[in-house]
């Protein structure tokens, strides 16, 4: 090193001019100088070598890691939708039997189906300093910005479960759920396989809650797909996820025109609600009109073996243990999770032999 070397001729220099340049009775030898020299550029030289043996150590010395947190650690945020459907009964359940399973600390928030509430929410479980998890079930695409941007300012790990939102990925850890364009694709093909006989393929699509992502992705996939064998959707208009409203939705629509070939239902709910409708009308689900529906919870399982729901595309709902699992991973500060976790789920139709349809129910959790 070029400070060793400096050093090294400094050391020297100085002896030198101590052993020759001092006025003294009698100058010693040349080589009693030598000696002295050489004995000095030694002693020089150990001390060097015992700087660069310090740096060593501390550039080898590095902190003692952090023990990895267990779900035992985890206090998890909840922000769930309300309880519209099944499905989100199901939904909160699995996080509520699974954080009970895991040693989790769950707090639970219903927010009853208004936005506001989930962003107040938000806000306490940011101001929280037990909480270091928050797990979100977006009611909207949109509004949640500053409430994240709070969370990350106050180091909580963000799961989004469910449903989508339009905010900067970097904003939240992770997404697990379904793949709801893929869902309205699915949705679209069975419908044209079901009209494949039909002269007329007009359809009237009872969609979710406005601005959900659900709704719109659900839509936008159905919509991609239904030209390929010419469906047309006639009459659309939310029947906001429940049985009641859904099923008025159906009677306006049956009063208008008739002339229906399929429902195209965003959920299981909304299929039932239309279904109730075709039958007070005179008419046969399932024969005079064709009622597909999303979610396959058990509940539709029965109208499915009856024949009344020609087709259900499921969409699952026990999503705890995937969510829980990637916030621990968060925690730990694993930055391999994927900005989306996928759900893994089937479909089901009418077709289907009733005992393997009664076989699934008998063991349907939601």
């Amino acid at each position: 090193m070029k400070i060793s070397k400096i050093l090294l001729l400094g050391v020297v220099l100085a002896t030198l001019f101590a052993a020759v340049g001092c006025a003294a009775p009698a100058a010693p030898a040349p080589v009693e100088v030598t000696k002295i020299v050489e004995k000095q550029v030694e002693v020089t030289k150990e001390v060097v070598k015992q700087v660069e043996v310090t740096k060593q150590v501390q550039v080898v010395v590095t902190a003692t890691p952090l023990p990895k947190k267990t779900y035992k650690d985890m206090t998890v945020g909840f922000i769930q939708t309300g309880s519209e459907s099944g499905w989100r009964a199901a939904n909160t359940s699995s996080f509520k039997e699974t954080a009970t399973q895991l040693g989790i600390n769950l707090k639970f928030y219903d927010s009853q189906n208004k936005l506001e509430n989930q962003i107040s929410a938000f806000h306490q479980f940011n101001q929280d300093p037990s909480v270091n998890v928050i797990v979100l079930a977006a009611l909207d695409v949109t509004g949640y910005d500053d409430v994240l941007k709070e969370a990350r300012t106050a180091g909580k790990v963000v799961v989004l479960e469910d449903r989508r939102i339009d905010a900067d990925a970097s904003l939240y850890y992770t997404y697990i759920g379904s793949d709801f364009i893929t869902e309205g694709h699915k949705s679209a093909a069975a419908l044209c396989d079901l009209l494949k006989n039909s002269a007329k393929k007009n359809v009237v699509e009872i969609s979710g809650a406005v601005g959900a992502s659900a709704a719109i992705d659900r839509a936008k996939g159905f919509r991609e797909k239904m030209g390929a064998c010419g469906i047309k959707i006639t009459q659309s208009q939310t029947g906001n996820w429940g049985v009641p409203e859904s099923k008025a939705v159906m009677e306006a629509f049956l009063k208008q025109s008739k002339d229906i070939q399929a429902v195209f239902a965003h959920n299981d709910e909304e299929a039932i609600g239309a279904i109730q409708a075709i039958k007070e009308a005179g008419l046969v689900p399932g024969k005079d009109i064709f009622v597909l529906g999303l979610d396959a919870t058990a509940n539709a399982f029965k109208y499915l073996i009856s024949g009344e729901l020609s087709a259900d595309i499921e969409c699952n709902p026990l999503l705890a243990p995937q969510v829980y699992e990637a916030a621990l991973k968060g925690l730990n500060g694993d930055t391999t999770i994927p900005k989306w976790v996928p759900s893994q789920e089937g479909q089901f139709f009418a077709a289907q032999a009733p005992d393997a349809l009664k076989a699934i129910l008998a063991t349907r959790k939601y």
